[in-house]
């Protein structure tokens, strides 16, 4: 029986996200954005969350009206979010590049992987991230993308049926992530990683993100170190409805002093600093649902 209802709804989902896709873009983008209003209106503890998060980190510069308004749109970024989603099930090399402005700078990853060592890729749940690494299929170099599978099963398999269309390999599997990741950079491959996020305590160093001492996840700057790789980070940050800028930062300069500790807290003080200039920039296009400072001291 369980079998049954997850595939029927598995089912209704793909037809929901179908649906979008043969909609206006548009038409589809309003309608995740009042679905964006709906959830900002119904989930009170996720509005609460990212309420929480704007003061903490922007109470200085904002008002507690201006928080709201900002956080209204945070949620209608997430509906855009789902509209750019839906677009994975049909996504091909053509439909990218329609989609994208600037892209061909993006093609200097290939050139920097040239090198032998790999290239890591730092990057955030920021603007539609989903579509991210769809970017595979534009280049030449394989890419690997690090990623936590969702917790409910239907939203995991509707998520590994639309990504494996973006040419691209997950590593899934936490215990075994630094090994495998190390291996593909080492191939010469590009390895990407989502690291704006909480991390437990063993897996973390503790350094500022916007400004607030938090743990965070030191698994990226053990690659660095490890691979001798070059690093640089990659956003998409929307313009219109259905087009995303690509923003592809500077080689980011590797902290090596022989001393372990800090040359982890260095690096990854310095990843979340690359990650913080594109949420000061955009706002509204980050992902603050979530608790990224639950375990500050």
């Amino acid at each position: 029986m369980h079998k049954i209802v997850t595939d029927a709804l598995y089912k209704v989902l793909i037809g929901m996200l179908d649906g979008l896709t043969v909609l206006p873009p548009r038409l589809a983008y309003r309608l995740g954005e009042r679905l964006g209003d709906l959830v900002y209106a119904g989930l009170a503890s996720r509005r609460r969350v990212t309420l929480e998060n704007l003061a903490l980190t922007l109470g200085d510069h904002q008002s507690p009206h201006e928080r709201q308004v900002l956080a209204r749109e945070v949620f209608r970024n997430m509906g855009r979010h789902l509209v750019d989603f839906a677009q994975l099930h049909h996504i091909n090399a053509a439909r990218v590049q329609q989609m994208m402005v600037n892209w061909e700078r993006f093609a200097d990853l290939d050139a920097l992987a040239a090198r032998g060592q790999g290239v890591l890729v730092i990057s955030a749940h920021f603007g539609s991230w989903e579509l991210l690494p769809s970017l595979a299929l534009l280049l030449q170099t394989p890419i690997n993308v690090i990623v936590r599978p969702p917790d409910h099963p239907v939203v995991q398999r509707l998520s590994e049926t639309y990504r494996q269309r973006c040419g691209y390999h997950s590593i899934i599997k936490r215990q075994q992530a630094l090994r495998e990741s190390l291996r593909a950079l080492h191939r010469g491959e590009i390895v990407g990683v989502l690291m704006d996020q909480s991390s437990v305590h063993n897996e973390s160093v503790q350094v500022e993100f916007m400004g607030i001492k938090t743990f965070t996840p030191m698994g990226p700057a053990l690659l660095a170190l490890r691979a001798k790789c070059p690093v640089v980070g990659v956003f998409l940050v929307r313009e219109a409805p259905g087009r995303h800028r690509i923003v592809m930062t500077d080689e980011i300069p590797i902290h090596r002093t022989g001393h372990a500790r800090r040359d982890l807290e260095e690096n990854s003080r310095r990843f979340n600093r690359v990650i913080e200039a594109q949420i000061r920039r955009h706002p509204d296009q980050w992902f603050w649902l979530h608790r990224r400072w639950k375990k500050r001291d």
